[in-house]
């Protein structure tokens, strides 16, 4: 089984993918910036009337081949998104396989079956994508203003080491705020979807009363996930116009000083001027940069909510005793535990229990099933949502039932114990008939345990009148 630990970084960002994403992001950004160099170098031939065909050919080399490793880190951070979407789905069923104390939580459920089927890919997606756009910005900030420092005066370099500071300080001060709202409204999204996906029943049935309180649901959980949505944008876009100012203002005014009241060469003056759209790009960059992170902070905040389905829920275990009266081929049950030592010294047999509703008849099913682990298995009563070899969409309820039994003993010897959960409902009478032929046929060399549908149960063949 795929077991995944629970830290982020040990999971995500160890990928060959990963790895591949970020050496072609450097490579990217490196041909960039180096064109800063290239176009500066240009101009200052020109102005002393050098040769300047080397340095044209570079300037065009670094501006045509960045696209190669840039589309091709796309294609490698997919790879790494599927990857590591793969191994996370197959972690979280890894999670609660076997865990059936865990099978009737509705509420744990509902949260597992929304985050593995549509969250977990948005989550990962995000958190990639997030994580490539900001390498991306860092390195064109860092990269840049490096080469820009080599050929302009060291005030822009002082300028954009001032903007850094008060953009690192400000992101420092909102980041915080922006994960604790960030992770709620997450979990406010989670519960939102759980009541969209009550729409259609409430909906197509034409049940009023059952629609007015869906729609009243609807209306005060979204509601609340909507107010927290729009919270955390309207905290982000004030961080952004605050991290905006402190990242432009320094670099203007040092532009601006050496510009107009300093005296500086013509060369100089040339290059700051050319130059100057690539500054404010960079500056630009940061201020994008700043957002990213706290981009990427608040999807940090969301993969820590997946994390969580990487560790055991705690849930209360399966009681010991029924809640009410069931009894087994007509015997009354005190404790299951007795049940499983009985077990223990059958190697064949047809066992029936009966009982009320909610006594405990299922419970006890997934106690010999935990009990018995591999040499059990269980077929919950109306669950359709598990996977066969064989598909069984195109036959009858019967056929359905008669395929699947089969299917069951196909796997082998390792097979003791077969727990049915009523398994006769919604059965005509000829089709319950063959099945519980079958199951006596088969009660000769296996043990089969079956809860019977109250309406539709007859005695069974072992069972004491």
């Amino acid at each position: 089984m795929t077991r995944l630990s629970a830290r982020p970084w040990t999971w995500i960002v160890a990928d060959s993918a990963a790895m591949l994403t970020v050496v072609l992001v450097v490579l990217h950004q490196s041909l960039i910036a180096s064109s800063a160099y290239f176009l500066t170098q240009i101009i200052i031939h020109y102005q002393e009337e050098q040769a300047l065909r080397e340095y044209l050919a570079l300037y065009l080399l670094s501006i045509i081949l960045p696209f190669i490793p840039g589309c091709l880190s796309f294609i490698a951070m997919q790879r790494w998104i599927n990857a590591i979407h793969r191994k996370l789905t197959l972690a979280m069923a890894s999670t609660v396989y076997g865990r059936l104390d865990e099978y009737r939580s509705i509420e744990h459920q509902s949260a597992f079956e929304s985050t593995i089927s549509r969250d977990a890919f948005d989550v990962i997606s995000s958190y990639a994508m997030l994580s490539h756009d900001l390498l991306n910005l860092i390195l064109n900030s860092v990269l840049s203003i490096a080469v820009i420092s080599m050929i302009l005066p060291p005030e822009i370099a002082l300028g954009y080491g001032t903007s850094l500071a008060l953009s690192t300080a400000m992101v420092c001060f909102l980041a915080k705020g922006t994960q604790k709202l960030s992770v709620d409204t997450g979990r406010r999204y989670a519960r939102y979807g759980d009541t969209l996906r009550k729409a259609w029943d409430n909906a197509v049935l034409g049940n009023a009363y059952n629609y007015e309180l869906w729609k009243a649901e609807f209306h005060a959980i979204g509601a609340s996930y909507y107010s927290s949505s729009q919270q955390l944008t309207t905290y982000k876009q004030l961080g952004n116009i605050a991290i905006a100012s402190a990242s432009l203002i320094p670099t203007a005014y040092l532009v601006y000083h050496l510009l107009v009241i300093e005296q500086m060469e013509a060369a100089i003056i040339a290059a700051i001027i050319v130059n100057l759209t690539r500054i404010f790009h960079i500056l630009n960059s940061l201020g994008t940069l700043i957002y990213e992170l706290l981009e990427w902070a608040s999807a940090s905040a969301r993969l820590r909510y997946l994390r969580a389905f990487l560790l055991p829920a705690t849930t209360a275990p399966l009681p010991q005793a029924p809640a009410g009266t069931i009894t087994l081929n007509g015997e009354p049950i005190s404790d299951y535990q007795t049940v499983r030592e009985m077990l223990r010294r059958h190697r064949c047999g047809r066992m029936t229990l009966r009982g009320e509703n909610g006594a405990g008849k299922s419970t006890l099913l997934k106690w010999i099933k935990q009990a018995f682990a591999q040499q059990a298995h269980l077929l919950p009563a109306g669950d359709n949502q598990l996977c066969w070899r064989f598909k069984h969409s195109n036959l009858s309820a019967g056929q359905r039932a008669r395929a699947i039994i089969d299917e069951i003993l196909q796997q082998g010897s390792d097979i003791q114990y077969l727990l049915l959960d009523e398994w006769d409902a919604n059965l005509d009478d000829d089709n319950r008939k063959l099945i519980d032929q079958l199951l006596e046929t088969l009660s000769k060399e296996r043990v089969v345990i079956e809860v019977r549908h109250q309406k539709s149960a007859g005695r069974g063949p072992a069972e004491k009148p």
